[in-house]
């Protein structure tokens, strides 16, 4: 990875130079955004968590299940635009959100295991973690979760993309910018895991409380996946796949009961 080059009149980032151990990455010597714009980019995600938690308490997407996939895509790239923004604000590039550069098809085999790896151990974790909630009363399966998962193939199809998206988005967000955002605080790592991990819980108010507190551990764990590979790519597979993996899950239950 490259440390950033920061203006000492303006604190902005410059430009960057190779660093064989990759050491400021993801702590950066500054914010890698203004914090205004972090407040704005937070208070953003948890009114969407709100307002999800509301509508699947009232009505719920379930009769409108194609809609509900293109807006939420549709939200996901919002989030983007907003992230770039505010990176773009300070002159960081992006490719210091995405972290090591790795090409060659041996690379992406490599961060494919690792994924692949992490994800069994991860569902694994959560299967525990969900239990003790259970036990606790914590835990209950939520309608509105049920309710998004696809009916059809072309839901599913776009279950699928919208999986990818979030995939893609959601770690550029937690594991991306806001990870290095709070951890440039005193070179602090502990506290961008502990910030983006408790805020990427909170996005996912429509979830429930227990839900809530598992994805909160999940986070964590895709925190040490992306801190261990140095990238977001290993990462981003894993969250799109489990996205998938789930829906379909939920779809093919939903066919069976009803039958």
């Amino acid at each position: 990875m490259e440390p950033m080059k920061i203006s000492e009149t303006t604190g902005e980032v410059l430009s960057t130079e190779s660093s064989s151990d990759g050491s400021v990455w993801p702590t950066p010597p500054q914010p890698i955004a203004p914090w205004w714009h972090t407040a704005l980019l937070i208070a953003m995600i948890l009114g969407a968590s709100v307002l999800g938690s509301v509508h699947g308490k009232t009505s719920g997407p379930s009769e409108h299940h194609l809609r509900f996939y293109a807006v939420t895509i549709v939200w996901e790239c919002v989030l983007v635009v907003l992230v770039w923004w505010g990176i773009k604000i300070r002159r960081v590039p992006l490719r210091q959100l995405l972290g090591e550069r790795r090409a060659g098809a041996k690379a992406w085999v490599t961060d494919f295991g690792a994924a692949l790896i992490f994800w069994v151990m991860a569902v694994i974790v959560l299967a525990a973690i969900s239990t003790v909630l259970r036990l606790l009363h914590l835990m209950q399966i939520q309608k509105a979760v049920i309710a998004v998962a696809p009916q059809g193939v072309r839901e599913a199809a776009l279950w699928v993309a919208l999986s990818i998206t979030a995939g893609i988005v959601e770690e550029l967000v937690f594991r991306g910018y806001l990870l290095q955002q709070f951890a440039a605080i005193g070179g602090r790592v502990w506290l961008g895991v502990i910030v983006s991990s408790l805020l990427f819980g909170a996005a996912h108010g429509y979830e429930g409380l227990g839900s809530m507190i598992a994805i909160v551990a999940y986070g964590a764990m895709f925190c040490a996946l992306t801190i261990q590979r140095k990238s977001l790519r290993a990462g981003m597979m894993a969250h799109a796949w489990h996205d998938s993996v789930t829906g379909i899950a939920l779809a093919i239950a939903k066919h069976l009961h009803a039958i």
